[in-house]
């Protein structure tokens, strides 16, 4: 621990609360103003996006409780990128810089970030900065989702640290430049807008706190708010008993091989310090899942905030923390190694970084979550209103999360790598694009089962009444679903159907790529559940009861997977019988089975 870290606070409590508020208000505002002002669906009403502080050396101090949670473990990379590019001397008042490089600063090309130095009395004091997922950033597949991509050349536009904004001047050059390379530019210029004026915004509340409390006060409060977080998980880590915990987890969809591929994550304790290894998890893969060490060091940071105590999450948590990875290997993916897929895997790791601290904190343990199924619907919208003009449709399906010793796993919802997203009503998509939905439902029986089960996937049926198009998309789950812990099990897994239950219904894959669709036709697809914790067998049986009554569970199920031996004597009035004796004979016999 620095000495800095053990000695005296330099600033009054009352103070540095006062400030440590106002930062994360300030970042509140800058989400406020993306969400109001964004053209994309998935940004304006899905929420992906992000808005983060960092002191004048570009360290990440705090974030709102609206952003992203994979975005702000990116913030630690791209600012720092940003400072490391372009040089702080550099730098001028009303500067804005552009960087979506995802070996250094981004999740993938998709991922755009935007950065302004905050100037006070002459020099640079801060920075602000806005991330969001764009909808397309070109390449060989709309959505720039393209699973069949081996380099990053098959994904989009890549972006070093460019000035899209000079004292306060758009560089039009630059924007016409990325513009002309990506599909729907108006809709992207819009996206663009939005973040810059979100960083207007963090500049300006900035500026009131540099004037009210003194540029010195504010700099020693945001070294404090990185002291403390230290503080807290140096606590936390202190709490766990020394060892290593070992854990592993697959994506199951490799595009060319079709073989998972595995990540391998090793937690050593020391004290207050931890050490994540993933050395030995596979090689680079064909396709694009492979993750970089920013978004690998992302998803671990993630997986801390979501099992360890409440603590600020910036860059003094990272203080405590090593990790170790094999430069080409899928947790270290080098240029130009495809990686627009890597959020599939990412939230892989992050599962992995929860199942190996939920070993050593069992009371604060969970089971995995799902991952985020992602989908792309393209065409002409030859609807007399829409003018015939091509439309992107980006969305994307939430699913459940893990279990934990006290409650069931939350459904349909963002995992701890994607929070704060939320689902686009699917009587907007309507009115905003060619399609119909015919289903948009939480899924039954798609749960880990465990003592508290895992939380249920998203069930959807959508139709193309009106035009045809592509379909892509991606996701995991397929195979294999999310594990559970301590006696839980495995949620259901994901799929996709087109056309199900007629004779031209296909199995498209969760990695499907400029799939033609006809008018008519249909596609059903549906997320996995989250990974149960504790023994199913040891749930309560009036638990078991209530979710059969609120159709989350079947009667079969009940009592397949918890051994409740249960009927329906009316449904209309939600009465059901359990038979105990029978129960309790099933459960008996199910555990001599295990045995």
């Amino acid at each position: 621990m620095s000495e800095a870290v053990q000695s005296p606070m330099k600033v009054d409590p009352v103070t540095f609360e006062l400030v440590r508020n106002s930062l994360k208000a300030a970042c509140a505002e800058m989400a406020l103003v993306v969400s109001k002002t964004a053209y994309s669906v998935a940004i304006n009403e899905g929420k992906d996006f992000a808005g983060t502080i960092s002191d004048a050396k570009g360290n990440l101090v705090t974030q709102s409780d609206y952003d992203l949670p994979a975005f702000v473990g990116l913030s630690m990379y791209s600012t720092k990128e940003v400072v490391k590019q372009i040089g702080l001397e550099n730098m001028e008042p009303d500067d804005i810089y552009w960087i979506n490089d995802p070996y250094v600063a981004s999740t993938h090309c998709n991922d755009m970030h935007f950065v302004r130095p905050v100037f006070y009395e002459g020099r640079v004091a801060a920075f602000v900065e806005s991330t969001a997922h764009w909808s397309d950033v070109g390449g060989a597949v709309p959505g720039s989702l393209n699973s069949r991509a081996v380099t990053h050349y098959d994904e989009g536009v890549r972006l070093p640290a460019v000035r899209v904004y000079r004292k306060g001047e758009l560089q039009r050059d630059v924007v016409s430049l990325v513009m002309t390379n990506v599909r729907d530019s108006w809709e992207r210029m819009g996206d663009l807008n939005a973040q810059c004026s979100a960083l207007r915004t963090g500049d300006s509340r900035l500026q009131e706190m540099f004037r009210k409390h003194g540029l010195q006060t504010v700099w020693d409060c945001m070294e404090e708010l990185q002291d403390y977080s230290e503080r807290m998980i140096r606590s936390a880590l202190r709490s766990i008993p020394d060892g290593t915990y070992k854990t592993e987890d697959y994506n199951d969809q490799v595009f060319e091989s079709g073989n998972p591929a595995a990540f391998r994550v090793t937690l050593t304790i020391e004290g207050d310090h931890a050490t994540f290894d993933l050395s030995d998890s596979d090689e680079t893969v064909p396709g694009s899942i492979n993750t970089t060490i920013v978004s690998t060091t992302s998803s671990l940071f993630n997986s801390l905030g979501a099992i360890l105590p409440p603590m600020p999450m910036n860059a003094g948590v990272m203080r405590a923390i090593d990790i170790k990875t094999r430069r080409g290997s899928i947790c270290h993916a080098l240029p130009p190694t495809a990686v627009s897929l890597q959020a599939s895997s990412m939230e892989i790791l992050v599962g992995c970084g929860v199942q190996v601290l939920s070993q050593a904190l069992p009371e604060r343990g969970a089971g995995t979550c799902s991952t985020i199924l992602n989908t792309v619907f393209t065409g002409i919208d030859e609807r007399e209103t829409f003018g015939e003009e091509p439309f992107l449709e980006y969305v994307w399906a939430v699913g459940g999360m893990g279990g934990t010793k006290y409650k069931d796993g939350p459904s349909v919802v963002g995992t701890a790598f994607t929070a704060t997203i939320q689902n686009i009503p699917a009587e907007l998509q309507e009115r905003r694009y060619p399609l119909f939905w015919r289903r948009y439902q939480i899924k039954p029986n798609t749960g880990g089962p465990g003592k508290r089960r895992g939380g249920l996937g998203l069930d959807q049926l959508c139709e193309f009444p009106f035009v045809g198009g592509q379909l892509t998309n991606f996701g995991n789950r397929a195979e294999m679903g999310p594990p559970g812990c301590f006696g839980g099990e495995r949620g259901a897994t994901a799929g996709l159907v087109m056309n199900e239950g007629t004779e031209n219904e296909r199995r498209v894959g969760l990695v499907a790529v400029n799939v033609p669709v006809s008018v008519g036709e249909t596609l059903h697809y549906w997320s996995a559940g989250g990974g149960g914790y504790g023994d199913p067998l040891d749930r309560a049986i009036e638990d078991v009861v209530a979710d059969v009554q609120d159709d989350l569970l079947s009667i079969a199920n009940a009592r397949e997977q918890y051994g409740v031996v249960m009927s329906e004597r009316d449904r209309q009035t939600l009465d059901y019988a359990v038979d105990v004796a029978a129960t309790d004979a099933l459960r008996k016999e199910l555990r001599a089975q295990r045995a």
